[in-house]
């Protein structure tokens, strides 16, 4: 019947029963009506209005045959869009694309997938399923039933890898002891273009009769990164199907989550690429993580950047006997190089001293001053990475004296430039070793060195070589300082002396040496074969999820390899400075599939649907209805006082104006919506801008350390206004007491005493521990004391090393701050409400001066005494007090641990 199909035709007979059915309705009256009566007078002049008749209602009649039919159309299985019964009776094979480009449409797959299972199942067939996405471990190849393919269809998930066709086709062997005819085969493609296509074409054919499948028509996109200018980054938006015009947005987020850019794009018909550029500022440019096609739910529809892909400030020494012209200069060669991975400041050492440069260049500068050298030297200790290159100037001052700050010794004579080596052959680069920062690199054959300034061979030169020539002699040497690095090039930067700054090793090498100061002090105590654990993986779909247990952790040369089952795209490593892996190599080809001599079908415009449930639930609906009309003709139901009281409702609310009509709640304000979705520390705007700034910069930061430490993951801090904001719907607030701080108004108290009594958790600094040496001695103690004195809070003590506070995350003795002079209070009896927490801490330990830190995660005040640990412990007590207004008092037994110990031992 067309689109329509029935999996039972033959209970349609019971249809021919109707006519039986209608007869014996028919003959079967209402209950009679009963009437009461006193006597047979009164009988005789009664004379009743209403007759009960002797029939059914015709009506109702038509109703009940009615839910006759439906009940046999529905037990006779109706199908809708049913596939056409097929004529081959032998196994079935379905080899399905279940890649990252199948994930785009991966329902059209799925239905298609039910739909051959449905097949099968009408005719008893077998059925085996082929996935092409590579596996860690590939199922067997075994026959199952169509009920069986059904599950596995809709179990079945897109991998986040290209389709592997080659091997697909290798295991196909493996069916041959089940193919004794000819099978029906049905390749769900993914519509892409890839290697071993024609192999896996010709493989199926000569198994069965092969039908491919495509849907064309679906747009498919991916995401390929671009050379990036200086504060922008570029990428281009590719697509398979250019017939119609199409538009979208390309989002950049930040590793917290927030958006840091957008930008639209626009295909006309018959376009298959758009360039898009995301113009950010260098810091936000480095807190780039994830950058994707927007409601594109495709693994090639994401760009995974991390540290590698930062821009590094790069400092340029200035060389007062360099030469003017740019293409004599090795700074030309450097910047050329460096470009689309880093910005550049050029000015003297001094200069560049005082700057936030991570990475110095020194092109050949021999002699330093003291004080520059002492400066360089403390900024080396400090973290940073300093890259020197060799050239005359060097070679001459290495005859005198050993140069400052040079990772070898080098050697002085009286070579062509002064200690310099000429050769009569120039001289290959060997393999670089594995301790080497350019381990995993391949030795370019066509690059050349012609002269080198020598280092003494033996002792530390051995070790400390990171490329060397096939002689044997040293091409870079480095070695650590303190936390920093220094690394000479024992050629110069132009390309007078070697063929290595034309060539592309040149741009491999100074990334590998700037990406030591991207990922920070330590860096570069990691060597060729460290791992990196597994922080987030990305599925097919494009989604960034948990690592399972299988996640193994990868070194940086298996990080540079293309994704497969043992090594799944995502982030690895540690959460401020992760190693990404996407989906889609960069220069993968992205091509619609074509087979020659193969015809590609489209995939039906719709599934199979079953009608038996609508009509099911339609004949239910039908009896109830015939059972209450039934009741009120017999007079078991009084239908009129119902039907007043809704009369009555309409006639009262019809008058009504409903636009006056109001809410019973005010609309929620978006700012107080999105803070109840997503978890945020907050603080209370003092007045003053600088202790504001200081405070968002330590929130968050100790929102980073909640996230990297802890399970929970708080968004970036809040600035609340007491008087305005719901601070219902914040756990933690933090208020910072600026000197000659007013008293809020009353409706500001009054909120946070309600802040306060449900649950929230408020910690008052006053940020003067260091200069107080008693109760209002500092304007802003004066301040606490003012507004204390219109708060109402609890009666408070001071904590001590057995209070929750201390023990709710890490071990304390105390809440450490900044500087940890006088104790900090907390509310003295805290049993009687907040499930037993507190809802109030006061001190004057500067916490947010310890714990506030820029964007690279450098600490912006310094601590009172203790350094680093000291930070550390406030840090901690941070953590701390985060965890107690978000978990409560569930620690809290472990305060009476002695004490419920004693009791049980009694």
């Amino acid at each position: 019947m067309g689109a329509l199909s029935f999996t039972s035709p033959l209970l349609l007979l019971a249809l021919g029963a109707l006519p039986l059915i209608w007869l014996l309705l028919r003959a079967t009256p209402p209950s009679p009506k009963r009437e009461n009566f006193p006597a047979f007078i009164i009988l005789r002049q009664l004379k009743t209005a209403e007759e009960t008749p002797d029939r059914t209602p015709w009506w109702l009649l038509l109703m009940r045959l009615l839910l006759a039919g439906l009940i046999i159309l529905g037990l006779a299985g109706p199908v809708l869009n049913a596939p056409a019964p097929g004529t081959q009776t032998g196994p079935m094979l379905l080899v399905v694309d279940n890649s990252w480009a199948a994930a785009q449409h991966w329902r059209t797959r799925q239905d298609a997938l039910r739909e051959a299972a449905a097949e099968a199942a009408q005719t008893d067939r077998q059925v085996f399923i082929l996935t092409t996405a590579p596996e860690r471990t590939p199922a067997p190849l075994e026959p199952m039933t169509g009920e069986a393919a059904r599950a596995a269809a809709d179990a079945m998930t897109p991998a986040p890898f290209a389709a592997d066709r080659a091997g697909a086709a290798s295991r196909l062997a493996e069916l041959d002891r089940y193919f004794t005819s000819g099978a029906e085969i049905r390749w769900l493609s993914d519509g892409l273009a890839g290697e071993g296509d024609q192999t896996l074409t010709d493989a199926l054919s000569g198994r069965g009769e092969l039908a491919i499948f495509n849907d064309a028509r679906a747009p498919k996109y991916q995401l390929r990164p671009l050379q990036s200018a200086e504060n922008a980054l570029a990428y281009r938006v590719e697509r398979l199907d250019a017939a119609a015009p199409a538009e979208g947005a390309v989002i950049a987020t930040a590793r917290d989550g927030r958006e840091l850019a957008r930008s639209e794009f626009e295909f006309a018909a018959g376009e298959l690429a758009r360039d898009v550029t995301l113009n950010l500022p260098l810091a936000l440019a480095n807190e780039l993580s994830i950058t994707r096609i927007e409601g594109v739910a495709s693994a090639g529809a994401v760009r995974l950047s991390d540290a590698r892909d930062r821009r590094a400030l790069i400092g340029l020494a200035r060389n007062a006997e360099s030469s003017s012209d740019n293409l004599l200069k090795g700074d030309h060669y450097i910047r050329e190089a460096l470009n689309p991975y880093a910005s550049f400041l050029e000015d003297d050492l001094s200069t560049l001293l005082q700057s936030d440069v991570s990475v110095i260049v020194l092109d050949d500068i021999g002699r330093l001053r003291a004080s520059e050298r002492d400066e360089l030297s403390a900024w080396v200790e400090r973290g940073g990475v300093l890259i020197r290159f060799a050239g005359p100037v060097l070679a001459e001052a290495a005859q005198d004296s050993a140069p400052d700050l040079i990772p070898a010794p080098l050697r002085g004579g009286g070579r062509a430039f002064g200690g310099a080596l000429t050769w009569d052959t120039p001289q290959h680069l060997d393999i670089f070793p594995a301790e080497s920062p350019f381990a995993g690199l391949d030795a370019a054959d066509d690059v050349l060195i012609r002269r080198q300034v020598l280092a003494e061979p033996g002792g530390e030169t051995t070790q400390r070589t990171w490329a060397r020539l096939k002689d044997g002699t040293p091409l870079v040497t480095g070695a650590r300082q303190g936390k920093g690095v220094i690394a000479l090039f024992h050629v110069t930067a132009t390309p007078d002396w070697s063929d290595l700054p034309l060539s592309g090793l040149f741009i491999d090498m100074l990334r590998r040496l700037t990406f030591l100061s991207a990922l920070g002090p330590d860096a570069a105590s990691e060597g060729a074969d460290a791992r990196y654990a597994p922080l987030r993986l990305l599925t097919g779909e494009g989604r960034m999820t948990r690592p399972d247990d299988a996640a193994r952790a990868l070194t940086a040369a298996e990080l540079a390899l293309a994704p497969s089952p043992a090594r799944a795209p995502g982030f690895y490593g540690a959460p401020e400075a992760p190693l990404a892996l996407n989906a889609v190599p960069v220069g993968a080809a992205f091509e619609p599939i074509s087979i020659s001599g193969a015809a590609i079908q489209a995939y039906e415009a719709a599934p199979p649907v079953s009608l038996s449930p609508p009509l099911v639930v339609a004949a239910l609906l039908l009896l109830l209805a015939d059972g209450i009309i039934a009741l009120m003709l017999s007079g078991r139901l009084n239908w009129r006082p119902a039907a007043a009281a809704l009369l009555a409702a309409g006639v009262i609310s019809g008058p009504m104006d409903r636009a006056s009509a109001q809410p019973l709640d005010a609309p929620i304000e978006e700012k107080i919506v999105d803070a109840a979705l997503t978890t945020r520390l907050a603080y209370i705007a003092s007045g003053d801008s600088a202790i504001d700034t200081l405070t968002e910069q330590g929130l968050a930061a100790l929102s980073r350390e909640l996230y990297r430490r802890t399970a929970i993951e708080p968004a970036p801090p809040e600035r609340i206004d007491p008087d305005t904001d719901d601070l219902s719907v914040y756990s933690f607030l933090y208020w910072p007491i600026a000197p000659g701080a007013e008293t809020p108004s009353d409706a500001a108290l009054a909120n946070i005493e309600n802040f306060m009594r449900f649950g929230g958790l408020l910690l008052i600094d006053t940020r003067d521990d260091e200069r107080a040496v008693g109760a209002g001695s500092t304007p802003e103690g004066q301040a606490l004391q003012r507004i204390l004195g219109a708060l109402d809070i609890p009666p408070l003590r001071p904590v001590d090393d057995s209070h929750v506070l201390t023990r709710s995350f890490y071990l304390l003795n105390s809440l450490y701050g900044r500087n940890n002079n006088n104790p900090v209070w907390v509310e003295a009896d805290s049993s009687g409400s907040n499930d037993g927490v507190t809802a109030l801490i006061i001190g004057g330990r500067d916490w947010i001066g310890a714990w506030a830190a820029d964007s690279f995660g450098r600490p912006l005040r310094p601590m009172g005494s203790g350094g680093p640990r000291a930070r550390e412990l406030a840090y901690r007590a941070g953590v701390n007090m985060v965890m107690v207004a978000f978990t409560g008092n569930y620690k809290s037994d472990q305060v009476h641990t002695p004490i419920l110990l004693e009791r049980l031992g009694k």
